[in-house]
């Protein structure tokens, strides 16, 4: 620690370019004080006789010497400043900077956080890491023709020409911080943000778009592929009860879309309107499928970008597994709501999101590592990880094969129950508890032999889309695309 210097003489007023004088000025007042009681001795000395003013010339002796010992004050710390203080500065510096740059050195070297020890190419060499690129997902409200909310629809593109469509109700019931809502009542509240954060937080997922489809849109959209026909399980019925559409066979114009999707009564419920909204879904993707009419709408991003894309390839449309909600349920907002069915909702999120991304503290971060050198970098665990509402972030392979059992660690911060969640999930291998705090992932799934006899090989490395690469602790980082 450098040692602090001694106070430099009190800067002062310059005058006339000399520094101001402090001891002149106290000798100047003391003199101006005893003058005055000189004067007044003189004055009763008038009356009685005069004496020598002994006085006054040992003040002017006693200034005279003040001003040369501040004179010689300052000419010492002066020379103290200008050579004494670097001096020690710089002895010091040579002694603690090093020790310094010692205990600095020896952090970094100690710490395994984002370190690059080596850079491993080969997907099949021990080492290899590959940081996995999340499924794409999107989330569009269907607004009604009076701009209230109908449903709302996740899509999900598992590659370039395939992905799913999930269908969610109006009445999903959203928990927010003031109770329980249907999430057409938090539309109203934020819009499309809220109905974002509502869905995500009840699917465990983060979008990476959101949209808007308005009543008006509807004849845009699916103009080049009208008309649709469909066999409806039921009478569609407005507001009052009347019938807008019959029961079975159906065939809609474009501008009918919206107020067969939208249309209902009392009478309906949510289970017999998401089959008709099904129905319709996958009567459009198959149009759009056997067209060869160019989308309507821009295909590189927003609605367009997931429908043309889930259309062409392998795709799937489902609805999101709901109940009601019985009367008395500590619910808020009023009128009809349902919830969903979380282990079979987490199936139907697994089923078009093998890779999802959740909400920071919704979702464990998870690290999957091949510890036999047959498992294709941890894949096939990856999936079943994700679809037992893990996040898998990085698949990879071990620094060393030979792995008998699987063993699933977990850090500091996590719980004993979160890991038994996705040991029940992989049905193999034991839990480790690991004290080591680590911001990178929650846990560590390193896999065994035991995985490898239970569930065999997967495909192989040459299945995973290699896209880029950034660093990581210990390897080459390949960013995987599923």
């Amino acid at each position: 620690m450098t040692p602090e210097p001694p106070t430099p003489p009190s800067p002062g007023t310059p005058s006339s370019g000399d520094d101001f004088d402090f001891s002149a000025l106290v000798a100047e007042h003391n003199q101006a004080t005893v003058s005055k009681k000189s004067q007044g001795r003189r004055t009763k000395d008038s009356a009685g006789g005069s004496a020598p003013d002994v006085e006054q010339v040992s003040v002017e002796a006693v200034a005279k010497r003040e001003r040369v010992g501040s004179q010689s004050v300052r000419a010492s710390g002066s020379r103290w400043w200008q050579i004494g203080y670097p001096a020690l500065v710089g002895v010091v510096s040579l002694i603690i900077i090093p020790v310094l740059v010692f205990v600095g050195l020896r952090v970094i070297l100690d710490s395994s956080d984002g370190q690059l020890i080596k850079r491993v190419t080969d997907p099949a060499a021990p080492g290899y890491e590959a940081v996995v690129e999340k499924t794409p997902t999107a989330v569009a409200a269907v607004l009604a023709p009076d701009g209230t909310l109908d449903s709302a629809v996740v899509f999900a593109l598992t590659s370039e020409t395939s992905g799913g469509i999930l269908l969610i109700p109006g009445t999903l019931g959203i928990p927010t911080d003031y109770g329980m809502f249907p999430l057409h009542e938090v539309w109203k509240a934020d819009g499309i943000d809220a109905v974002a954060a509502g869905v995500g937080r009840v699917l465990n997922l983060n979008f990476t778009e959101k949209m808007t489809i308005n009543a008006t849109d509807w004849a845009t959209l699916v103009g080049p592929y009208a008309p649709f026909s469909l066999n409806s399980p039921d009478a569609v019925r407005d507001a009052k009860d009347a019938v807008v559409f019959p029961k079975g066979s159906v065939t809609l114009k474009s501008d009918q879309i919206a107020s067969f999707l939208t249309s209902k009564s009392s009478k309906d419920n949510d289970s017999n309107r998401l089959i008709r909204d099904e129905l319709f879904w996958k009567a459009w993707m198959s149009k759009v499928k056997s067209s060869n009419a160019p989308f309507p709408v821009t295909i590189d991003s927003g609605i367009g970008r997931f429908v043309a894309s889930v259309a062409r390839g392998q795709l799937s449309v489902s609805s999101l597994p709901v109940i009601p909600v019985v009367a008395g349920s500590p619910v808020q907002g009023g009128g009809p709501m349902c919830m969903a069915q979380e282990a079979a909702a987490l199936d139907a999120v697994a089923a078009i999101v093998p890779f999802p991304d959740g909400a920071p503290g919704a979702r464990p971060r998870i690290r999957v590592l091949d510890g036999t050198g047959k498992l294709s970098n941890g894949i096939n665990a990856a999936i079943i990880l994700n679809a037992a509402g893990g996040q898998v972030d990085v698949v990879g392979n071990a620094k060393s094969y030979g792995q008998t059992t699987t063993q699933i660690i977990y850090f500091d911060g996590t719980s004993r129950e979160t890991a038994q969640k996705m040991l029940d999930a992989l049905t193999v291998g034991e839990l480790v508890e690991s004290k080591q705090s680590n911001s990178g992932a929650d846990m560590t799934v390193m896999l065994g032999e035991d995985f490898l006899t239970k569930y065999g090989p997967t495909s192989g490395p040459s299945s995973l889309a290699s896209s880029s690469t950034t660093s990581k602790a210990g390897s080459t980082s390949t960013t995987v695309r599923k």
